[in-house]
């Protein structure tokens, strides 16, 4: 089997809405999902979050990472930590409760930039598949392939999403989940979060607790991030 090239996988997917187990819309573990099965040929099962078993945090993406070695995902990644130096093709997961991801994320590494403290991913939700800066607190470890070339990799951000891309990729998420849709803010400090039917005058419902997201998500799928303008502007539209 030839060795997989990082730099064809990206361009083949850029732009794209994965959604590899039909739930829950384009989530970000459908992307690794997808990145470790159809690129590096990973079996499915072992992709799984609960693969290894449920705890300690059952459904959500960083429990890959927590039971990668009871999975099996060791036969094609090295499992390493968070204060490891990590390099194009690795896979990166944040802690679920993490003040960036409080539900947790997993993306593919591209470069590390801004003095180390962020890392050019290749990520999906919000939005399709792009090449984005995240912060690199929260992360608590990496899968790096055992066998994989990088290529010329083309690493140029995706242009950052403007609210009425958000709003689309929102609406691309209600089509498939339901009628309503759930967004969470965390730019006050406090992880605020929301359930709204999108032009309809009332069905705005705020309410924060971990514990109320969680049930709420496992019914609906994690939250959709937005920024501080956009959920204001939602919420006035909606309230």
């Amino acid at each position: 089997m030839a060795t997989p090239n990082l730099a064809a996988y990206i361009a083949s997917v850029r732009g794209r809405y994965i959604d590899v187990d039909r739930s829950f819309g384009a989530q970000c573990w459908d992307q690794w999902s997808h990145y470790a099965t159809t690129f590096l040929g990973v079996p499915t099962g072992p992709t799984y979050t609960n693969a290894g078993g449920a705890a300690p945090h059952s459904g959500w993406a960083c429990n890959v990472y927590h039971n990668a070695a009871r999975s099996g995902l060791d036969r094609w990644f090295d499992i390493l930590p968070a204060n490891a130096s990590p390099r194009a093709g690795d896979v990166a997961f944040w802690e679920y409760g993490s003040a960036w991801y409080p539900l947790s994320h997993v993306a593919t590494v591209l470069d590390v930039t801004h003095g180390g403290r962020m890392l050019r991913c290749l990520t999906q939700n919000p939005g399709a598949v792009q090449i984005a800066d995240l912060v690199v607190s929260g992360v608590i470890g990496y899968l790096r392939p055992k066998a994989l070339a990088t290529g010329g990799v083309d690493a140029s951000r995706s242009p950052s999403l403007t609210a009425s891309q958000k709003l689309a990729s929102l609406v691309r998420r209600r089509n498939i989940e339901g009628d309503s849709m759930y967004i969470y803010c965390a730019d006050s400090g406090t992880v605020r979060y929301a359930i709204l039917t999108p032009g309809v005058k009332g069905s705005w419902i705020e309410f924060t607790g971990q514990d109320s997201a969680n049930q709420l998500a496992s019914q609906r799928g994690n939250a959709m991030k937005v920024v501080q303008s956009f959920w204001d502007d939602l919420k006035r539209r909606h309230s």
